[in-house]
Order: C-alpha cells, then sequence, then structure tokens
C-alpha cells in the first residue's frame, strides 16, 4: 500500500521552526523542485508542486527568509501544477543565502549538494534537510495484498546526491542501496527497522504508528501460521503413527494372537484402538502410565505383528 501522500502529511504538519534547520530543509527542496530562468538580465527561481499543501508550506518558509515578494501560481488545465516563484534581486539573494547561487542552463551544480550534506554537523539541521528530501521525492510503501515489502525510496537527480546522502545515513545505521532508472537515482531501503528510523527522523509520526501496527500484526500471523504448521506436522505424524499400531493391532486380533498375551499389552492395544485420535501424552495419560512405558508397550505389539507376519 502507498502511504507517500500521508506520510507527506505528516511532514507538513511538523516543519522545522529553527532558521538554520528551516534553511537545511529549504536547501533540500530548492534542489528537487527549483528550477532557474535566465533572460538577459533578468532571473527568476520557480518551485513547481503536484501538491497545493507542499506549495503553500515552502512559500511561507521562502517569505520567512526574504526581503520582498513571493508569488504562488497555478498552472495547467487538467494537471495543475502549483508555483512558488521569486525574481531578480529576491531570488540572487536568497540562492545566496541558501549557497545555491551557482547554476548552469537553469540546474544547480552538481557537486555543492554532496559538500552541503557533509557541512551539516548537526543533527537536526540534517534531519530537516531530510525531511525536505523525504516531501519533495519521497516515496513509502508498506506490504498489504498486491505488495509483499516495504519500501522507503527517494528519487535524485544525480549520483553524486544518492551517494552524498548514502553516506551521511550511513552514519546512523542506516544502509541505503543506489540504484538506477531511465531519468534519476533512486536511494531505497526494504528494511522495516531503518524505514522505521527514517520515518523518525522526519517526525512522521503517523506513519511510525501505522508502521509498528503492521509489522505486530505480521508477526503475529507470522507466528499463528509457525503454530499452525507445526500442529499440523505433529497431527500428521500422529495419524500415521496411530495407523500404524491400529494394524498391527488388528492383524494380531485376526490371528489370535492378542488375546494371548498379558493383561496390560491387551489394555494398550484396546485403548490405542478406543481412542485412536489421542496424542501419546493423552493415551499415556488416560492408562496412567508414561510416555515412555507406551511406547515401549506399543513397539512390542509392531515386534509381535512382524513375528507373525514372518512365520507365514
Amino acid at each position: 500500500m502507498d502511504y507517500t501522500l500521508e506520510l507527506k502529511k505528516d511532514i507538513l504538519k511538523s516543519l522545522p521552526r529553527k532558521r538554520e534547520c528551516r534553511l537545511a530543509f529549504l536547501y533540500a527542496v530548492t534542489k528537487s523542485r527549483g528550477g532557474i530562468d535566465v533572460y538577459k538580465k533578468s532571473i527568476s527561481l520557480t518551485y513547481e508542486f503536484e501538491d497545493k499543501e507542499e506549495a503553500l508550506a515552502v512559500l511561507e518558509m521562502v517569505k520567512e527568509e526574504i526581503d520582498g515578494d513571493a508569488y504562488f501560481l497555478q498552472k495547467g488545465d487538467k494537471k495543475i501544477i502549483y508555483c512558488v516563484q521569486l525574481k531578480d534581486e529576491v531570488a540572487n539573494s536568497f540562492l545566496k543565502t541558501l549557497d545555491l547561487n551557482r547554476f548552469e542552463k537553469g540546474s544547480f551544480v552538481a557537486g555543492d549538494v554532496g559538500k552541503y550534506i557533509s557541512s551539516l554537523s548537526d543533527t537536526e539541521e540534517f534531519f530537516s534537510f531530510f525531511k525536505g528530501a523525504v516531501l519533495t521525492d519521497g516515496q513509502l510503501k508498506f506490504p498489504d495484498a498486491d505488495y509483499s515489502n516495504y519500501s522507503m525510496q527517494i528519487k535524485l537527480a544525480s549520483e553524486d546526491y544518492a551517494q552524498a546522502l548514502k553516506e551521511k545515513m550511513a552514519q546512523f545505521d542506516i544502509d541505503l542501496k543506489i540504484g538506477l532508472t531511465k531519468t534519476s537515482v533512486v536511494l531505497q531501503s526494504r528494511n522495516s527497522k531503518e524505514i522505521e528510523d527514517m520515518l523518525a527522523m522526519c517526525s512522521a509520526n503517523d506513519c511510525v504508528f501505522k508502521l509498528n501496527n503492521i509489522i505486530a500484526e505480521r508477526e503475529q500471523s507470522n507466528e499463528f501460521n509457525r503454530v499452525s504448521n507445526l500442529y499440523m506436522a505433529n497431527l500428521a505424524r500422529a495419524v500415521s503413527s496411530a495407523g500404524k499400531y491400529k494394524e498391527a493391532i488388528e492383524f494380531l486380533t485376526h490371528k489370535g494372537v492378542l488375546q494371548m498375551q498379558d493383561k496390560k499389552l491387551r489394555e494398550v492395544a484396546k485403548a490405542r484402538i478406543e481412542y485412536e485420535d489421542d496424542s501419546m501424552s493423552e493415551l499415556a495419560k488416560k492408562l496412567s502410565m508414561s510416555k515412555t512405558s507406551l511406547s515401549r508397550y506399543l513397539n512390542r505389539l509392531l515386534e509381535l505383528a512382524e513375528e507373525e507376519n514372518g512365520r507365514e
């Protein structure tokens, strides 16, 4: 089941307030959703979002950092895109604040993001950066009837970005795997414990709660299946064993051999036939004897049947 929308809602409920953390968050968002357009001496920085709430949240955070105007726009008919736009000196000043004022052909210089991630020595600032990356490029899936794995992935624009983020996450014992698609580089984990840690980094408390419930339900189901399989295996062995003894007893009765045996052995044979569905423990209890003694008597019946069969 795709929990991406719920993850994004969780993040929007816990946006960073401290300025250093807010800038780290906006750096990740700008790197992903920000586009540069330069025409003659004019420049514009435009963020594009498919979700209106995301766009408005980023707009409010950007306004905290600029001295000037930021514009909220929407474009498209069938598929609406929500935009946040800064222009000219406001855009230049904001990019300089983020240290993202180096760009080529509308894109930011790729190598800069690795240096920036490495510079985030403060854990809270890095978590804010990670939160911004997950909000804009994250995807979260939990197991259901159609999808059997846990999965959390972040689609990034470059291998440099992915490698830098992978190395940083390793400091928190999270071993993300890097995969390549036609249009992006994917960082991914399918480990439920790692996913839980990453969700906690994003302050995605509702998603953590749901993940824990799913894990608990699956573990309970797995334990039930394990016990059920064990019970069925034991039952199959018991039925097979009981059938073997039943054949021996019926053969000895038919040959008139059983009637010649001592009273205790006849009692055991009679009980085995009468309570054929009972386990060894249950039958031993009915006969007021130990399982070892019961097993010895039953094995004696098998030996007698083999001896009698050998005489024929």
